[in-house]
């Protein structure tokens, strides 16, 4: 009776979880950073991606994927999805994913109406969706533009508004996080030094509003 006592004694106290090492571990959460040149880092103080990652701290890592004057439809001038960026941003096996992309899809030689859009950008974004290793894709409107003057093939600010409420009916339809980069920008053209690019400022401050959607 002892010796049965004593056996059932040792099977009712599990395991210590740090007998394994590797259990309980987390490993680090990497992010893809999709986006034109107003996520590409053109200079040292520019580029969010770089700033988020400083905000995510070490069980993050944040990989810029941005391309300047690239769209996101197919059928524009300078696609996205020809880039080697594009590839590597898959390759890259990313668990989140960041998409802001629009503000080429202005030109009125990209510009081909919403549904145009909807259908090119819903077809980007499934490439991210069909990956493994992706738990969340958030869509982002483009900034609010700050330009002053439309010619034949520039950026037309008019046109960013259509593509943010697209923007926003795919994320829902696709039960996918938003983040209105449009209205959070829309106060703020200091961020700006062109009326396009963000500046120091302007760049810390896009990466803290993907930081507040991002961290739990």
């Amino acid at each position: 009776f002892i010796l049965l006592f004593l056996i059932s004694a040792c099977k009712a106290h599990p395991q210590n979880d740090n007998d394994n090492p590797s259990e309980g571990k987390e490993e680090t959460i990497k992010i893809a950073a999709v986006g034109d040149s107003i996520t590409f880092e053109y200079t040292p103080d520019t580029g969010y991606p770089k700033k988020l990652n400083d905000l995510l701290g070490e069980d993050y890592i944040v990989e810029n994927f941005g391309v300047s004057n690239y769209a996101a439809q197919s059928s524009s001038d300078f696609p996205y999805e020809t880039t080697e960026a594009y590839q590597e941003s898959l390759a890259f096996e990313p668990n989140i994913v960041l998409i802001m992309l629009g503000t080429n899809d202005t030109k009125s030689t990209n510009w081909q109406g919403t549904e145009e859009f909807k259908e090119e950008y819903t077809d980007l974004i499934n490439d991210y969706l069909a990956l493994e290793s992706v738990s969340r894709v958030i869509l982002a409107s483009p900034p609010t533009v700050f330009l002053e003057t439309v010619f034949e093939g520039s950026i037309d600010s008019e046109k960013i508004i259509p593509i943010r409420n697209t923007i926003q009916v795919v994320a829902s339809e696709y039960e996918l996080e938003f983040v209105d980069m449009t209205k959070q920008t829309k106060n703020h053209p200091e961020w700006f030094f062109d009326g396009l690019h963000p500046n120091a400022e302007g760049t810390e401050e896009i990466a803290q509003i993907f930081y507040q959607q991002i961290k739990p």
